[in-house]
């Protein structure tokens, strides 16, 4: 009997130290991903017609919506965007 008991202590002290286990070592993981960044045609087209844009336009200080350069760059990005 007393085997018995000193037994069913053994295996409740160790199966309660098994799972309230903590670990002082800790892994840290890191990952790195890399996404490719690529200009589509929008950027291009935008890069095209700003350049087109400054180097047609006569007058270049009214950059206002309604202005030469303005009207010019959006006829470029159109015929470009086609």
């Amino acid at each position: 009997m007393k085997k018995l008991i000193l037994s069913l202590v053994f295996v409740l002290a160790t199966g309660t130290s098994f799972m309230n286990a903590n670990t002082t070592d800790s892994v840290i993981v890191k990952l790195s991903i890399e996404i490719p960044i690529e200009d589509g045609k929008a950027s291009d087209c935008n890069w095209g017609a700003r350049q087109l844009a400054l180097a047609v336009s006569e007058d270049q200080t009214d950059r206002g919506a309604e202005g030469e350069l303005m009207t010019n760059y959006k006829k470029f990005y159109a015929m470009c965007m086609k």
